[in-house]
């Protein structure tokens, strides 16, 4: 907590301060908590219907951590408007993250300074921090706490039913957080029913796999109930195979390290990051000091002992390569014939090199063990090595302290005075076209920039009424294609809504313009807004603004008034 607060700030902590999170995903997080918030109840859970109407979207889709926003809701009264909780969560996952961390450490040596040096390395893991920018992303103490599950001794089988039920609260949590999680969560929570089916024969298999499909169920009724699931959404998009992680992922630092260098690899491999940090790079030679003899034997017996964990670990750590593996950004194996009949399901996963961080936590775990077990009758030098580590870390990975992610983004918002002349009867803000983040779709092209669909998203959800443009990580674009084509059919007919706010692209402005007296266009705030219909404040301050700057010609083609 303390070292969030030196990172961002306490400003960062307050849920009513917005300019720092003015950019990148955060602001389609927060849009989409507003709008859930003020949506009336209904099912899915986390139905947005302000928000892309007429799309289908949730708060899972918007990536606003699913179970907060469910549980802010009911106190949505009481919150301030502009109440967002992204601070709160970023800390809390890195406090929990040290928990786990000394949970973890706990297993390997009883000294509470062992365990909080080696706790702080995985909060200062560069693969966490790399993450800020997407917060559901960031509860990474989730999969420490399956590896904490893993680990700890399970003497009967009351102790392993007791392990089986934090995992199964555990899979719960990371299915209304995000589904990479929740994949990584039950692919762990798999491998240690086969460890207590297998190696310690506390379960029956038949009571293992009842187990397994109790946590597919619980994991798939959360998804459902969220929306993931069941609201006509494309599941698979394209992509799998950019975003991989290269095969040199835990040591490359991608520009996170002032000493070493930059490993070549492509350029959607950042998704893939899983740099370990120098620090523990170097705790991991001075582990492996000495003859092998001296630690092998060991390290094979306790990996034996985990054997089903590592098979899934790596299997994770396949995934994240990709049908496309990588070395040092050159391919060096491809699989994708093989692969091809597999792509339905592989295509949900676009960002698949995100799976690697199984692997990032398992490494640093072992390495952390290797250190207690090699030096466990001489403390002093466990202390030395790990502080040694910590310091390395926390120098040279200048990231850390870089604040990159705290910087000043002032929230996108309308400021002009006219917005308050807005008439109650306006219901809905519509973009021409809409902008739908990642949509290749021609009907949707638009010169918009990309936080404009902020600026509008708040002012709609300010003033109570819907958008149709914003960002969700699924949509269906037949959906998505037949609402654009019907809107494109309204506007050149002439059909246009008189609750409505139309606000237009300046190569589309032609389109309104040529219907004359059925629709009045200004320029507010640097947009081109037009209104149809009904006489109001707001249109009185359109015609002003047309008259004191008149709007610019444009090449459109002139259409016919109805």
């Amino acid at each position: 907590m303390l070292w969030f607060v030196a990172l961002g700030g306490v400003r960062a902590l307050d849920p009513t301060y917005l300019d720092w999170l003015g950019w990148g995903d955060w602001t389609k997080s927060i849009l989409g908590w507003w709008f859930f918030r003020e949506a009336p109840w209904g099912f899915p859970l986390g139905r947005t219907p302000g928000y892309m109407a007429p799309l289908t979207t949730t708060v899972g889709f918007t990536d606003s951590t699913p179970w907060v926003s469910l549980v802010l809701k009911p106190f949505s009264g009481w919150l301030p408007q502009d109440f967002q909780f992204i601070g709160l969560w970023l800390a809390s996952c890195l406090a929990l993250q040290g928990f786990m961390g000394v949970k973890l450490m706990a297993l390997f040596t009883p000294r509470a300074s062992h365990q909080l040096l080696g706790a702080a390395l995985f909060v200062l893991a560069p693969v966490l921090v790399f993450r800020f920018g997407h917060d559901a992303l960031c509860a990474h103490w989730m999969l420490t706490a399956l590896l904490w599950l893993h680990l700890r001794p399970r003497p009967d089988a009351r102790s392993a039913w007791r392990t089986l039920r934090g995992a199964l609260l555990i899979n719960v949590l990371a299915a209304g957080v995000h589904p990479y999680l929740a994949v990584m969560v039950l692919a762990l929570s798999t491998a240690l029913l086969v460890s207590m089916a297998w190696q310690e024969r506390h379960l029956t298999w038949r009571q293992a796999g009842l187990a397994l499909l109790a946590g597919c169920l619980a994991v798939g009724g959360v998804f459902f109930a969220f929306g993931y699931v069941g609201q006509d959404v494309r599941g698979g998009t394209q992509g799998f195979g950019v975003y991989s992680a290269d095969m040199l992922s835990l040591i490359n630092p991608m520009g996170w390290s002032r000493v070493l260098p930059w490993l070549p690899a492509r350029s959607g491999q950042y998704e893939g990051f899983g740099y370990l940090g120098t620090g523990v790079l170097v705790l991991a030679l001075v582990a492996l000091l000495g003859r092998p003899s001296a630690w092998w034997p060991q390290a094979r017996a306790r990996a034996r002992a985990h054997g089903p964990l590592l098979a899934v670990v790596g299997q994770l750590a396949l995934l994240a390569f990709s049908t496309t593996m990588t070395l040092g950004g050159t391919t060096v194996l491809s699989m994708r014939k093989v692969a091809e009949p597999f792509m339905p399901v592989l295509g949900m996963f676009r960002a698949s090199g995100r799976f690697i961080w199984p692997l990032h936590y398992v490494v640093l775990t072992g390495i952390l063990a290797l250190v207690t077990w090699r030096w466990r009758e001489r403390p002093v030098v466990i202390t030395s090595v790990l502080l040694g580590a910590l310091l390395i870390q926390v120098v040279d990975t200048e990231e850390l302290w870089a604040q990159q992610r705290f910087r000043s983004a002032p929230w996108p918002r309308l400021r002009a005075t006219e917005w308050t002349q807005l008439d109650s009867f306006y219901r809905h803000v519509v973009l021409y076209p809409p902008y739908i983040h990642d949509s290749e779709l021609p009907c949707t092209e638009n010169t918009f920039a990309r936080d404009d669909y902020v600026r509008w998203g708040d002012l709609a959800y300010r003033k109570g009424m819907s958008t149709n443009s914003g960002y969700a990580a699924r949509f269906n674009e037949r959906h998505v294609q037949q609402v654009c084509e019907e809107l494109k059919a309204d506007v050149e007919q002439g059909r246009l809504s008189a609750d409505t706010l139309y606000v237009v692209d300046p190569p589309k402005l032609a389109l309104f313009q040529r219907l004359g007296e059925l629709v009045s266009c200004g320029n507010v705030d640097g947009f081109n807004v037009c209104v149809a219909g009904r006489n109001g404040r707001f249109r009185e301050v359109l015609l002003k603004s047309s008259a004191r700057a008149p709007l610019p010609p444009t090449a459109e083609s002139p259409i016919t008034p109805p």
